[in-house]
């Protein structure tokens, strides 16, 4: 009973929702373009989001863990959530500290805006350089 949005490189499925592609030598109707429109707005508050959360955590410009199994994808999942934990309590401490202190919201967008989302799991590859 779950779905997710995606971008266009992704398949239609049941649990994927996709933009909707011009057909060859078509248009897309105003309902298609509105929902592309709406979806486009939703995928860039999600970026924004990701880019403060790894302003903020540096440690997920590049965790290097190696996902071999199950447990490996809950490991990184459970450091993935620890980092959103404390991103959203220092939100909430710094909102009971409006006028005392300078939110730190902007520059951890900014701090995280650089990355790739690629860069957060390694999947699969050794820890180090390439070549070693």
């Amino acid at each position: 009973d779950h779905w997710t949005w995606a971008d266009s490189t992704y398949p239609t499925e049941e649990w994927c929702t996709v933009p909707f592609k011009k057909p060859k030598g078509r248009r897309l109707s105003h309902n298609q373009n509105l929902y592309n429109k709406y979806l486009s707005k939703v995928c860039i508050h999600i970026e924004h989001a990701f880019a403060a959360l790894k302003g903020r955590s540096q440690i997920l410009h590049e965790l290097h863990l190696k996902i071999w199994n199950e447990r490996d994808v809950k490991v990184a999942v459970y450091w993935v959530m620890c980092c959103i934990i404390l991103h959203n309590m220092v939100i909430c401490f710094e909102e009971e500290m409006v006028g005392s202190i300078e939110p730190s919201s902007r520059w951890a967008m900014e701090e995280g805006s650089g990355q790739q989302d690629s860069d957060m799991v390694v999947v699969g590859e050794a820890v180090g350089t390439p070549g070693q």
